[in-house]
């Protein structure tokens, strides 16, 4: 299997706090950027086992899994956000309308502007979505499933992918990253093209520091 280095979603270094996961059977990932309707039970099974064990929050490993966020979500109760992808509203309000937000996915054959309307995800700036699926080391990692993948070489792939985009849209107001598995590559794209950069970890940060607020010392 592919290993999961830090930074991914799978790597639980990742966290500076502790996190739960649970496999959904059958949901591979070719299943997962098909459309895979028939297992929306099976991920309620998951968070509804997860929130008996008591998390206080519940996200995923991919951002096609967006396809059940509706479904999960009104099945617990707790917050959910399924994908990096639910952060578009918020950051289309943080900028211009005419500034576009583009989306790093690993397949961008699959992710359409029709699969973002029917969950919901219209927002009013332009987006423009490049994939992953013919960058040869992640093709041959993620697609091919090789059983390796050279963390150096994906990077490079994908701020060049970043870096295109910028030249092609130099007001562009943002990047969103699809996959659980860019996040390690986030600084690097940001350094390279100098705009915010959302992943799944800004997602899953939020959510930690909404359900686990702190106090607050100081002088006053």
């Amino acid at each position: 299997s592919l290993p999961f280095i830090p930074g991914d979603v799978d790597n639980a270094s990742t966290y500076g706090y502790p996190v739960l996961y649970r496999v959904v059977p059958g949901l591979s990932t070719a299943a997962c950027l098909r459309g895979a309707p028939k297992l929306a039970a099976a991920a309620v099974a998951a968070a509804v086992e997860l929130e008996k064990q008591g998390v206080r929050a519940i996200s995923s490993d991919c951002g096609f899994m967006l396809q059940f966020q509706d479904t999960v979500r009104a099945a617990v109760d707790i917050p959910v956000a399924m994908s990096s992808l639910l952060q578009l509203p918020l950051i289309a309000s943080s900028l211009a309308p005419s500034r576009p937000i583009a989306i790093i996915t690993a397949d961008s054959t699959n992710l359409t502007l029709e699969f973002l309307a029917r969950a919901g995800v219209a927002p009013p700036n332009n987006l423009v979505i490049r994939g992953l699926q013919d960058q040869p080391e992640f093709k041959t990692a993620v697609f091919d499933e090789k059983g390796t993948i050279d963390a150096d070489l994906v990077e490079a792939e994908v701020v060049s992918v970043a870096r295109d985009i910028v030249r092609d849209h130099p007001a562009l107001g943002a990047i969103v990253l699809e996959c659980s598995m860019l996040p390690p590559y986030s600084r690097a794209i940001q350094e390279a093209v100098g705009v915010p950069v959302f992943d799944f970890i800004t997602m899953i940060d939020h959510l930690y520091a909404a359900t686990h607020q702190q106090r607050y010392d100081g002088a006053y």
